[in-house]
């Protein structure tokens, strides 16, 4: 946070130097200004901290938390030809826990059909511990699962 707030009064001196602007449309500028930076750093994948009493929150950007993935499992479903083949992805927000387990996990999208599979595949998944000031610290992230699967309808 503290860099966009940098970065906003650099742009602020440009602006009040080569453009003529009322305080109100100013105002306006600059919020969207900081609202760009802040969505383009999390774009970025950069972690970000929130401060919950003695404890940080960490949410980490879906390619960084996939650097701390030290074991990952397919999902494990039938290739048969026989049934229905669904396809699709599950986006999920996991909570890791100090110790590089997943604690929490909750679906955000995907077919309904393969979200349980999903839940099932990401709980096997093991990370590194994230370290925030050399101590570990439990992380969220979002992890999104492909999968691509044959299901018995139980006809015959």
């Amino acid at each position: 946070m503290t860099s966009i707030i940098i970065l906003a009064t650099s742009i602020e001196r440009i602006v009040r130097q080569h453009f003529a602007m009322g305080n109100l449309t100013r105002s306006f500028f600059f919020s969207a200004v900081l609202l760009s930076t802040q969505a383009q750093l999390q774009a970025q994948n950069l972690p970000s901290t929130a401060q919950k009493g003695s404890s940080a929150q960490v949410q980490l950007g879906p390619k960084v938390a996939e650097t701390l993935l030290i074991h990952k499992e397919a999902p494990a479903c039938q290739k048969d030809s026989d049934g229905v083949k669904v396809m699709g992805t599950v986006v999920i927000a996991i909570t890791i826990d100090k110790d590089g387990n997943v604690s929490h996990t909750r679906t955000l999208s995907g077919p309904k059909m393969l979200r349980p599979l999903a839940l099932a595949t990401v709980r096997k998944y093991r990370y590194k511990p994230y370290l925030l000031n050399k101590t570990p610290v439990e992380f969220k992230t979002v992890v999104s699962i492909p999968i691509d699967c044959i299901f018995h309808t139980g006809q015959a």
